[in-house]
């Protein structure tokens, strides 16, 4: 037998019984639309208690359709946290998305000081209360109780604790933008300074060469590179065999090399928390250069493009999804060499060598970009070999005098100068 749905009339809206014997609610509303409560009610009287709230609502001309009061709901209900999510799915989602390491290093420093804090600051009320506050209750004050809290729990981790105070302002400037908050609340002067990181060690041109000549012989190429050629760790492990041109000259010429750098490797963590390294374009046109490789170098590239490169390309995780390359340089099984195992070598190689373990791979460029400018070079000239645009940052955070420097210069500059004249007279 069909049941029959049941409508009642009243003064305001209509009440349908429906044939699961739930009670639906609708009213014309001040806009001319048919609105409907968005959920039944197992009740008649619930449901005429509803059309009344409606009614109420436009008595009081603080009336606005229930599809937008309850997407409005929700969105009073999102957590800081809950939105610096939403706010990195999206930007990986854009038709020009940020790099996958880029999008890692955001959910990082924003999950270690914000929405899942690392020890001890995941005991500190300050900074743990920042996630679970509405995103659009979020004021001044608990952004400063917030980064005064992070000070307290990191003092010495100024880059990452600065990080994430930039991911929550750039997160809440988005929210602004979507009318989500009238002003930005992220507002801490002292928190976008930048921050002034420990001075890089400056390596000398021996112990340099003690390195070089400690490495293993299929790592010799890849530190060179770095150490003396100012490319980036993940600029080198990137390289593949097609990046290296030898441009033969007639006897007794050496023959010229050149690395061309259109790509870095940077290592990653998968879902399923497999650590690999991802091969990706420069962040920016800066880093698209070519880089003549110094003559005293080119014997050392020469044997290795004989004896070290793999005889067989391998598959590597890219921007692109997987792609075999032959690889310049490559670990024993024929792999793309993981930045810290590189690490790893090169310490080993500094201890051998009687070196400080203080050089990184990092410390190259400076090397480099001191002796660049020793010889003379435009500070443009230097950031087109080193792939960096920013001259502020050559000079701020690369370029070093090196030991012993000034004395030199000032031994030119007596060279130069006219001996004072001597008289040989005593005044009385």
């Amino acid at each position: 037998m069909a049941t029959t749905r049941q409508r009642t009339r009243r003064g305001f809206g209509a009440i349908r019984r429906l044939p699961s014997g739930r009670y639906q609610a609708t009213y014309q509303g001040p806009d001319g639309a048919r609105h409907k409560a968005l959920n039944t009610f197992a009740a008649k009287v619930d449901a005429e208690g509803w059309l009344s709230a409606e009614q109420r609502l436009i008595d009081l001309e603080t009336w606005t359709p229930p599809a937008v009061r309850r997407e409005q709901a929700a969105q009073d209900a999102t957590t800081v946290g809950e939105w610096l999510e939403q706010f990195h799915t999206n930007l990986e989602h854009r038709p020009t998305p940020p790099r996958a390491s880029t999008m890692q290093n955001y959910r990082r420093v924003t999950r270690n000081r914000i929405t899942a804090p690392l020890p001890p600051g995941d005991d500190v009320p300050d900074v743990t209360r920042l996630s679970s506050l509405p995103l659009v209750k979020l004021t001044k004050g608990d952004v400063y109780r917030w980064w005064d809290g992070v000070q307290r729990a990191y003092p010495d981790a100024h880059t990452i604790n600065q990080q994430a105070y930039k991911r929550l302002r750039a997160g809440c400037a988005e929210a602004v933008r979507r009318e989500m908050l009238p002003t930005n609340p992220v507002e801490v002067p002292e928190a976008g300074r930048r921050v002034k990181t420990n001075e890089k060690y400056l390596p000398s041109d021996e112990e340099l060469q003690a390195i070089l000549e400690a490495v293993p012989a299929r790592y010799k190429v890849l530190t060179s590179l770095m150490l003396f050629h100012g490319l980036r760790i993940g600029e080198a492990i990137a390289l593949e065999r097609r990046h290296v041109a030898v441009e033969w000259l007639p006897v007794p010429y050496m023959p010229r090399v050149t690395v061309t750098v259109e790509q870095n490797a940077q290592r990653l963590t998968g879902d399923d928390g497999r650590v690999f390294m991802h091969v990706q374009p420069p962040k920016s046109d800066a880093g698209y250069r070519e880089v003549p490789i110094m003559a005293n170098h080119v014997p050392l590239f020469l044997s290795h493009l004989d004896e070290h490169v793999p005889g067989a390309p391998t598959t590597v995780e890219t921007w692109q999804g997987p792609r075999k390359m032959t690889l310049l340089t490559a670990t024993r099984t024929g792999g793309l060499v993981m930045d810290t195992s590189y690490r790893s070598v090169l310490e080993r190689a500094e201890i051998r060598a009687g070196v400080t373990t203080e050089i990184d791979p990092h410390c190259g460029r400076n090397w480099l970009i001191t002796r660049l400018a020793e010889q003379g070079a435009h500070l443009k000239e230097i950031g087109r070999l080193l792939g960096q645009a920013d001259v502020a940052t050559i000079l701020d955070v690369y370029m070093k005098v090196r030991a012993g420097r000034t004395t030199a210069l000032m031994d030119r500059v007596n060279a130069s100068v006219m001996p004072a004249a001597t008289t040989g007279k005593t005044e009385q």
